[in-house]
């Protein structure tokens, strides 16, 4: 089977929304853990074709990506000896960004991790990362300033979360942050700020709005009149979703295999999901066999096209 946009074979995917004239951004490690990305001409419109995105020798393990509130897109990977690397876009949408750097031996003084979720905040702050250690404790370092300095990590289990294994996260339509996480026991639990770029909720888990037990997590903001929404992956390798029905508000209920409207979507094993600069989102999901399958909605906060391949 083909993969969407040609894509090489792959092992992890991140995606994030530009700003400028552009539309998402997604990057992908490759079996060979070269990182590549491509990026959409424009918003909702065709895609470029996919090219390396950090040369050897760092051999990236995890990615994610995130705007930094003034239109530029930051991205981190982990290495092989799981230190932190970040680049920078230089102008929102521009082909430029600075070298990955990992500031002498981990960014921002990173300890080992396993798994990163980042998240554009609203208010005055800039991008906030979360990421799980290799001993299952959540950590999180926030940017004061749109494309300003970084604060440092928190100490282990941030806002007191239980051991986690996966994160994700998202804003929900009000500059407001919603995170989400997957503990030890496949269990789900969730989080937000009561204001933009401000404070946070307790956690609300296990099992986080009826979830099932789940083994993978990707969240989105939605254009329109809704929130945010989150898919997740159980462990038969199917596509759950929820969403948030108004900004901020209250979710759906689950929806299983065909949640889309469109037919069964394909056995999974990664998700990663954006919007597209123009408040519809696209979906990526990997397969087991580690081809790239992509959704789209067909308007802000509206229904989906068919899965593509």
């Amino acid at each position: 089977m083909p993969s969407w946009n040609n894509a090489p074979r792959l092992l992890q995917i991140a995606a994030v929304q530009q700003g400028g004239s552009r539309g998402a951004l997604l990057w992908g490690i490759t079996p060979d853990y070269s990182l590549v990305s491509c990026f959409q001409n424009t918003p909702g419109g065709g895609w470029s074709n996919w090219s390396l995105s950090a040369p050897p020798p760092a051999r990236k393990l995890q990615v994610t990506a995130a705007q930094q509130n003034d239109g530029c897109c930051q991205v981190w990977a982990t290495d092989s000896h799981e230190d932190l690397w970040c680049a920078t876009q230089t102008e929102p949408g521009g082909d430029f960004w600075s070298p990955f750097s990992n500031s002498g031996n981990s960014w921002n003084g990173a300890p080992h991790l396993d798994a990163m979720a980042a998240v554009q905040q609203g208010g005055s702050r800039g991008t906030q990362l979360w990421a799980i250690t290799v001993k299952d404790q959540l950590i999180s370092t926030f940017q004061f300033s749109p494309g300003g300095d970084w604060s440092a990590w928190s100490e282990p289990n941030w806002e007191k979360a239980p051991p986690a294994i996966a994160v994700a996260g998202a804003q929900q339509n009000n500059g407001n942050v919603g995170l989400w996480l997957l503990d030890q026991k496949q269990q789900l639990w969730s989080i937000s700020q009561t204001s933009p770029g401000g404070n946070w909720t307790t956690w609300s888990g296990p099992n986080w709005n009826k979830a099932p037990k789940l083994q993978a997590i990707a969240a989105s903001q939605q254009g329109g009149s809704r929130g945010a929404q989150l898919w997740a992956l159980d462990e038969g390798d199917q596509i759950w979703s929820t969403f948030q029905y108004t900004p901020g508000g209250s979710w759906s209920p689950w929806t299983g295999s065909g949640w889309s409207g469109t037919g069964p979507s394909p056995p999974a094993i990664q998700l990663a999901a954006a919007q597209q600069n123009d408040g519809c989102v696209q979906l990526w999901a990997l397969d087991p066999d580690l081809n790239l399958h992509s959704i789209t909605q067909q308007s802000r906060g509206g229904n989906w096209n068919s899965w593509q391949p």
